[in-house]
C-alpha cells in the first residue's frame, strides 16, 4: 500500500475531512478510504480528458 503526503489549503481539508466524516463515519481508516475513493475518480477524469488508456495507467 503506497502513501502520499500532500499539503492543501484550510478550507479544502475542512471540507474533506466533513465529506468524509459524514460518508463513512469516524472509524479508523475511513479517511483514507474517502482519499482513495476521491483520487481514483481523479484519475478516472484525468484518463478520460487526456484519452489515455487505462491499462497505461494501472497495472
Amino acid at each position: 500500500m503506497g502513501c502520499i503526503t500532500i499539503c492543501i489549503s484550510d478550507e479544502l481539508e475542512i471540507a474533506f475531512r466533513r465529506i468524509s466524516r459524514l460518508s463513512y463515519g469516524e472509524k479508523q481508516g475511513k479517511m483514507s478510504r474517502a482519499a482513495e475513493e476521491a483520487l481514483y475518480q481523479w484519475c478516472m477524469q484525468k484518463i478520460e480528458e487526456l484519452d489515455v488508456d487505462e491499462k497505461d495507467i494501472f497495472d
